[in-house]
């Protein structure tokens, strides 16, 4: 009986250990997939900051280029 009881613990353990393994194995992959979005972010980031900027360069130009046309008073 006592033997029969540290198989069934040996099994448990080995059950256990198995788990623990894919469990950390996933997790390292989670890891790494985080870590690649957290760079796939800031490079986003940056272009979104990029964009932005370009934009406002872009409407500064428009209204300048407006504003030459308004004072040519064509009416």
């Amino acid at each position: 009986m006592e033997l029969e009881n540290l198989k069934l613990l040996e099994t448990k353990i080995d059950q256990f250990v198995d788990h623990h393994e894919r469990v950390r194995e996933e997790h390292d992959v989670l890891v790494q997939r985080l870590k690649q979005r957290e760079l796939e972010l800031a490079e986003l980031t940056g272009q979104v900051k990029q964009y932005e900027q370009e934009r406002v360069e872009l409407r500064a130009r428009l209204e300048r280029i407006l504003s030459r046309l308004n004072a040519l008073d064509l009416a």
